[in-house]
């Protein structure tokens, strides 16, 4: 009968649920690694040889295996770690469902060599696709010694789909370094086909970790991350804006030094690092979060990587609010270094350009020549008409910039001896400084309004966390150089603030102000727009009218799977409006407590009004910036991840001049 119901044997069961647990070759590793883990280990040593198709050798010095235990380590669900459901709610070793070596034995020739401290020899056990083949007594140290031999031998299907040496390798090392970072105090030893590749020193710090692993580029450009609430204490370190990556590779995200892929803190670390880091980049960051294990599930699939959080709105909010206030406590002006052409060639897929604009044009640059800040001067200040063409030159660069503009009819002949004499004062010397702030105090006394280079709305609207230690105290402004770069001098530094993306920080986080409290001109549409949505779309419209809203959308139902909107936020044009309807439905059933808006559309729009490079400003327009860029809650990097400033350090300008090697 062809519809019998069989009942599988052992064997035949053992080999299809070892496919869950034995996917590839670094699963085998995985599993015995995170078993040496549980053991206690203080020393790991992993070699392979073939990409560990050929063979594997894991060798600990944990507290071993019981001579009266070693057949029962091999039966399925039979584990150590748990005894009831109920012990997963105060779960802490790596594994507990007791099917590793089970479905480990049944595709693959094992040997296993164990022994306790409490027993004077150890025990040896050889099996063949489950099979045990022999078993005896053996002397060896304490721990545990497991080989694995032509992995699949037995499943020939599954042998074909193996990948190539070098890809099954580069897995493999991949994920002994995710367990080495997640297990500072553990030293772990890789050797490829007899080939040293990886040694930690086990002494519990994992900074030292990070080096081994990643080298010194990395570990120069982390900061330290300690942070403690009621949901999660969490230890680490988080990458700079020097650092950064194409893929999220370097991204290790460990709960209770279980190394697992999780949306929920994927997410909020994207957040915390967006417009400090370019456009798709992803940021470096070694986080461990312990939480009590009854908030968390582990128990979703058979790898244990996917994980699932009681608290996932509360648990990415706070993630994401304290990763990004570290981040703008820190320093992340640039660092320029003279490296050679290898290594530029080597790091500069990190280079990103986020610019489209006439700035990029070589047809539209000027003479690569550094200048003073200087008021121009061929104009004749004692002339009125020549001044209302300065101040009308001005006018065109800095009314984008300071929203409002220089009036003629506040300047009255005192000022105009003013002008004058700052005009005569810049055009004498080769510097502008910063701390000489008497051409403000003059002017202010002498008649010249005190708000006409005001704009306080900036600060009054702004609501985000600033940082309190970035300030621009004590750099005096040298000049501009390619009508593009501020070269500004401290101490032993020179700093270049590219103009472009200081001001498009400035108006970026201005729009951003405005959009979140609220302050938002809404435009009437005389002709409403009629939009069609699905019937999930709709349902979703309809639940959230007060959410739009406040976006400043007055949404009205109309019809089937029809809406009707009468008003929008003036800051959008009408296309750009319907496309930010769909976004704020596709986003409105996300983890966030609030909507929150992406910025890319508020960048483009900085991106666009902002003054750009070529652009030509004036000392007074410079100083405002500086001031400005300071408010800044993120005053490193432009809207696109850019930074603003780079810094060039005395020794390495003395390097390009070989006064020093």
């Amino acid at each position: 009968m062809k519809n019998k119901i069989n009942v599988l044997d052992d064997l035949t069961i053992n080999k299809i649920a070892a496919g869950e647990v034995v996917e590839r070759p670094s699963s085998v590793v995985k599993e015995l690694i995170e078993n040496s883990i549980d053991a206690n280990s203080s020393k790991v040593t992993i070699e392979i040889v073939d990409g560990g198709k050929k063979l594997i050798r894991i060798t600990d010095d944990g507290i071993g295996i019981l001579s009266s235990e070693v057949d029962k380590s091999f039966l399925r669900h039979a584990t150590s770690k748990i005894k009831r459901l109920e012990d997963l709610d105060n779960l802490y070793s790596l594994g507990f469902r007791g099917e590793a070596l089970a479905s480990i034995s049944s595709v693959s020739k094992l040997e296993m060599i164990t022994k306790t401290k409490d027993e004077p020899i150890g025990t040896k056990v050889v099996l063949e696709g489950g099979k045990v083949i022999l078993k005896e007594p053996i002397g060896c140290v304490n721990g545990t010694t497991l080989i694995i031999s032509d992995i699949f031998f037995n499943t020939p299907a599954r042998q074909k789909f193996l990948k190539s040496t070098h890809a099954e390798t580069i897995n493999i090392s991949d994920l002994i370094n995710k367990l080495a970072i997640g297990n500072p105090k553990i030293q772990f030893k890789y050797i490829n086909n007899n080939k040293p590749m990886l040694n930690t020193p086990g002494d519990g710090k994992l900074i030292n970790v990070i080096r081994s692993v990643y080298g010194k580029d990395v570990t120069e450009n982390l900061v330290e991350i300690d942070f403690k609430n009621n949901h999660f204490e969490l230890s680490g370190y988080i990458g700079t804006n020097n650092v950064y990556r194409a893929n999220k590779n370097l991204q290790h995200i460990y709960i209770n030094n279980r190394f697992v892929k999780s949306k929920v803190i994927l997410d909020a670390i994207s957040e915390s690092y967006k417009s400090i880091i370019p456009i798709n980049k992803h940021a470096v960051c070694f986080l461990n979060l312990k939480v009590n294990p009854s908030t968390i599930d582990v128990n979703i699939h058979p790898n244990k990587m996917e994980i699932k959080f009681e608290s996932e709105k509360e648990i990415y909010v706070e993630l994401k609010d304290y990763l990004k206030g570290k981040l703008l406590q820190s320093n992340l002006v640039g660092i320029y270094k003279n490296y050679d052409d290898k290594y530029v060639n080597k790091k500069e897929n990190q280079l990103y350009n986020t610019e489209n604009n006439p700035e990029n044009n070589p047809d539209n640059k000027e003479d690569n020549k550094i200048e003073v800040v200087t008021v121009p001067k061929d104009e004749d200040l004692n002339s009125f008409k020549s001044v209302s063409e300065v101040l009308e030159s001005i006018n065109k660069k800095s009314e984008r910039m300071l929203d409002t503009k220089l009036s003629v009819d506040n300047i009255n002949k005192e000022s105009l001896k003013i002008l004058d004499n700052i005009s005569k004062d810049l055009d004498n010397t080769v510097s502008y400084k910063e701390d000489d702030n008497n051409s403000e105090d003059i002017v202010e006394d002498e008649g010249i309004q005190e708000g006409f280079f005001e704009d306080t709305s900036f600060e009054k609207e702004k609501t985000l966390q600033k940082s309190t230690k970035f300030t621009l105290s004590g750099y005096n402004v040298i000049g501009v150089v390619f009508n593009t770069y501020i070269i500004l001098c401290k101490e032993d530094s020179m700093y270049l603030l590219d103009q472009h993306a200081a001001h498009e920080r400035v108006l970026y986080e201005k729009y951003m102000n405005k959009f979140y409290s609220r302050d938002i001109d809404i435009q009437m549409l005389i002709d409403p727009i009629v939009m069609e949505l699905s019937s999930v779309d709709i349902l979703q419209v309809e639940k959230h009218l007060d959410l739009f809203l406040k976006f400043g959308f007055e949404i009205e139902m109309f019809g089937n799977n029809h809406i009707v909107i009468r008003s929008v936020p003036n800051i959008f044009g009408l296309p750009e409006s319907e496309k930010f309807i769909l976004q704020i439905i596709d986003n409105i059933d996300d983890i966030k407590n609030n909507y929150e808006l992406k910025g890319e559309k508020f960048a483009s729009m900085a991106c666009r009004s902002a003054i750009k490079a070529n652009d030509k400003i004036y000392n007074i327009e410079i100083d405002k910036l500086l001031s400005q860029i300071e408010e800044c809650e993120n005053p490193f990097t432009c809207p696109h991840g850019r930074p603003i400033m780079v810094e060039i350090s005395k020794n390495e300008i003395e390097k390009m001049f070989k006064r020093i090697m």
